[in-house]
């Protein structure tokens, strides 16, 4: 991970086959949007095609709005890829403060939980109503908050999971659940690196 903004260490979570990290910026972003529509115009499939490209600007989209640094999400699969991805991204206290009281909020307001039974990931879901072109369509978030070490709970890497739902039955909620617990499982194993490594 080359490109990590000051201030954030190495860290790492396990990515299943396929998936790759890149830059957080319009270029990392079209050339995934390319690779996807090659191959999902190969396969025939213009349906999937228009879901990645809505993935790939939502995503973009929420890197302009917070400090994304990378950009995570399957490049390359046998089968179809699937429709999501994951941004990470700085937040930090406001006004130099820790970030307890945004954290208390998101527990209040947001039902947030942690993710895992050290209660170092806090995890909230927000259905989402997102815009790309002139339709608007539905996409299913999962944010993450990892305190930074050493920043005194006043910054944290959020990874944001973004899935597009482009239509609601018993069937694309089932795919839904299914993404969002892979999310789950994968930021589960978020570790920061050691400084040595």
């Amino acid at each position: 991970m080359s490109h990590l903004p000051e201030g954030v260490p190495p860290f790492r979570f396990l990515l299943p086959a396929g998936w790759e990290e890149v830059p957080a910026d319009r270029s990392g972003v079209d050339l995934l949007i390319r690779r996807a529509s090659d191959k999902l115009r190969a396969q025939h499939r213009p349906d999937l095609d228009a879901e990645m490209r809505t993935l790939l600007e939502v995503a973009y989209r929420k890197m302009q709005q917070g400090r994304a640094f990378a950009l995570y999400l399957q490049t390359s699969a046998d089968e179809m890829p699937l429709p999501m991805s994951i941004t990470a991204s700085v937040v930090s206290g406001q006004l130099g403060g820790t970030l307890d009281r945004q954290v208390a909020g998101l527990f209040r307001e947001r039902d947030a939980q942690f993710l895992r039974d050290d209660r170092t990931i806090v995890r909230w879901e927000t259905p989402a109503t997102v815009r790309t072109g002139t339709d608007p369509g539905t996409a299913y978030i999962v944010d993450y908050l990892v305190p930074i070490p050493g920043s005194g709970r006043r910054s944290a890497v959020q990874l944001t999971t973004v899935i597009p739902v482009p239509d609601s039955d018993s069937e694309t909620n089932a795919v839904v659940s299914a993404l969002v617990e892979l999310s789950d499982v994968m930021v589960s194993t978020f570790t920061w690196k050691p400084s040595d490594s």
